[in-house]
């Protein structure tokens, strides 16, 4: 199996299990907020402009103008935006649970890639960087070094920009490999890995890999196992767990 391009590497990357559907969740309950708004100021509006119209035809209707004054709600709309639920979650679980990480290493797999926050994709899927020599940490779960919970740190195994990643390599683990990842902080934190499992994203289910309880651990993910040409993706999903050491 050789490696894809970006539209082909990218998209088994993603994880759609959990976060699809929280942000699918908060998306919608974002929408209703400016949804009802907007609606509620289109309506404030719409009726002084009908009573205003009614006071072109009775002389004592001026009064109309006063609700004109209900305008003055509109401030209120932008509101939703300045609470965007996702990204206010975000810096939550880092600061609660654990470091940002911006490093993670593997030698038995000559693996050495940077990691930067990543979040949510518009269509609801996690997102990964777009450069395979790159590595996503799922910034609405535990950081690096949380005392619960899983750090989720994901790279595609290949891209356009580089063809063949190295977490592509990942799938040649067989356990008890050692990985560092380093946090925001400088601290590095050693983990044992315990688990290489492939898995066919058909049946494949990720939401039991992104949990925030439980004893602490981190899941590395990537693509992998064999190339569908029909789909013009891979058919698995290479995951990794390792411990603290």
């Amino acid at each position: 199996m050789s490696p894809r391009p970006t539209s082909a590497a990218r998209t088994p990357c993603r994880a759609a299990g959990p976060t699809a559907l929280v942000v699918a969740l908060a998306l919608s309950l974002t929408a209703c907020g400016g949804a009802s708004s907007a609606g509620s100021d289109g309506g404030s509006e719409a009726s002084p402009s009908s009573s205003s119209s009614g006071a072109t035809t009775a002389g004592p209707t001026p009064a109309p103008p006063a609700p004109a004054a209900p305008a003055s709600p509109a401030p209120a709309a932008p509101a939703p935006t300045d609470v965007p639920m996702l990204d206010a979650t975000a810096p939550l679980a880092a600061t609660a649970l654990g470091t940002p990480p911006t490093e993670v290493r593997v030698e038995a797999a000559d693996v050495d890639v940077p990691v930067i926050p990543v979040g949510i994709a518009p269509d609801g899927q996690t997102e990964v960087p777009p450069d395979a020599n790159d590595a996503g940490w799922y910034r609405f779960g535990p950081g690096v070094g949380a005392d619960r919970g899983a750090t989720v740190i994901l790279a595609h195994a290949g891209s356009e920009i580089t063809p063949r990643g190295p977490f592509s390599r990942l799938k040649a683990l067989g356990g008890d490999e050692i990985v560092v990842v380093t946090g925001a902080d400088g601290t590095e934190h050693p983990y044992r890995v315990t688990s290489v499992e492939v898995l066919e994203k058909q049946t494949l289910d990720l939401t039991p890999y992104f949990v925030r309880d439980g004893e602490p651990h981190l899941v590395l993910i990537t693509c992998g196992g064999v190339w569908d040409e029909a789909a013009n993706s891979y058919r698995s999903n290479v995951v990794v767990t390792a411990v603290p050491v």
